[in-house]
């Protein structure tokens, strides 16, 4: 694991204690670190989650992918049990390989 994987999970752990966070946590897309974040369902993300995310190069997904123009550009979705949200590593975007089986 790489050192700035290393930090974001350590991130994720400290952000799913957060009162008002159910759980944090990283994930991989195709070629970017993304980070997770889920909110009880009644809720909305702490604004000073957002800022700490912001703090370390994790922006809005909807932001960095082009999608703008939503009024929660992180926001992935209503769950069952939740709301998540969702940003992108941009100090390391585009680093992350993918592979694919012809």
């Amino acid at each position: 694991m790489s050192d700035r994987a290393a930090a974001l999970s350590a991130l994720a752990d400290r952000v799913a204690a957060r009162d008002g966070v159910a759980d944090a946590w990283t994930a991989k897309s195709f070629t970017d670190r993304l980070f997770v974040v889920e909110v009880p369902p009644d809720g909305r993300l702490p604004d000073a989650v957002r800022e700490t995310l912001h703090d370390r190069d994790l922006r809005e997904a909807d932001e960095v992918y082009g999608m703008e123009g939503a009024d929660d550009g992180d926001f992935a979705g209503d769950l069952t049990d939740g709301r998540r949200y969702r940003f992108v590593d941009v100090r390391s975007r585009g680093e992350m390989q993918s592979y694919v089986v012809e």
